[in-house]
């Protein structure tokens, strides 16, 4: 018998790698026999899937890309719980073992490949990442009957398939913002001061800038934000400094700027409210927190 394969290519897209999610893609893989001995009614092919050619680190296979690797893997269920490797390299995985049925001297079959970046891999660059997989890292054993063991396969033929693995990483940023709360009080006949926290994580090397808006009053000077309740209303404003001298909007020279590491980068808006004279009731505003990058 004489066997062939043909693997689609996975295309894992784009990836967010600052995210908790993964990004997953799936194939298949196509398998055809002839040359079958008119008295054998089954076909065993062991589907061996090696490191690829961005190799392996840690024990996971890596996308070629950026400076540093993308890290992925092969598997044989849409759970990605049965990873799919090689006799050669056991520690990604097993071969995959079909057991196709013969009829008429042929034997053919279809089985999903499914492939999965792993999350939190926050080092990675923005770059095109790719890994292929030929020869030996692409391999079929078959024999016929269903004597051939996969694990350790002897006496069977082989043949080769191709086939190539791709994703992107694009500049990307994260920002996770907390409320300021100035608290309860009566005639606001001194400042009020309260604070907030901003997190903010970019791939690595993506030049950003943070600004933001004038609430929902629209106002233009950092300084002069309002807080509403009902027809009335309280000014305040949020500040880059403790001082609360650089009011912090999103014009030029009123944004904080950085270079994405893949960290978080904890930052601070420092608000404060006035002396004024204020009504009773419960003031509120809502602030967009908008990030500017490459």
């Amino acid at each position: 018998a004489t066997c062939s394969a043909t693997i689609s290519d996975l295309n894992l897209g784009i990836v967010d790698t600052l995210s908790a999610s993964p990004a997953n893609a799936a194939g298949e893989v196509a398998i055809t026999c002839d040359q079958v001995a008119g008295d054998v009614t089954s076909m065993t092919v062991c589907i061996n899937l090696g490191t690829g050619s961005g190799g392996v680190q840690g024990g996971l296979r890596l996308l070629e890309g950026g400076t540093a690797g993308l890290a992925f893997g092969l598997f044989a269920d849409s759970a990605h719980s049965v990873p799919w490797g090689s006799h050669d390299t056991p520690a990604l995985g097993s071969p995959l073992t079909l057991h196709l049925p013969a009829n008429g001297g042929a034997a053919s079959g279809r089985i999903s490949l499914y492939g999965s970046v792993f999350a939190g891999q926050s080092s990675a660059v923005a770059a095109s990442y790719r890994s292929t997989f030929s020869g030996p890292d692409a391999t079929l054993i078959y024999a016929e009957g269903t004597a051939l063991d996969c694990s350790a396969p002897a006496g069977g033929d082989f043949a080769y398939a191709a086939f190539s693995v791709n994703a992107t990483v694009l500049a990307n940023c994260l920002v996770v913002a907390g409320d300021i709360d100035f608290g309860r009080t009566g005639v606001v006949a001194r400042a009020l001061d309260a604070s907030g926290d901003l997190d903010i994580s970019c791939t690595p090397g993506t030049n950003y800038s943070v600004g933001l808006d004038g609430g929902l009053t629209g106002a233009t000077d950092p300084a002069q934000r309002a807080m509403t309740s009902g027809g009335r209303a309280i000014t305040y404003g949020l500040y880059l400094d403790p001082a609360r001298t650089e009011g912090w909007g999103e014009l030029a020279g009123t944004t904080v700027a950085g270079t994405g590491t893949g960290d978080t980068e904890a930052l601070t808006i420092y608000g404060r409210v006035p002396p004024q004279v204020a009504g009773p009731g419960a003031y509120s505003d809502t602030v967009v927190v908008s990030i500017f990058y490459d």
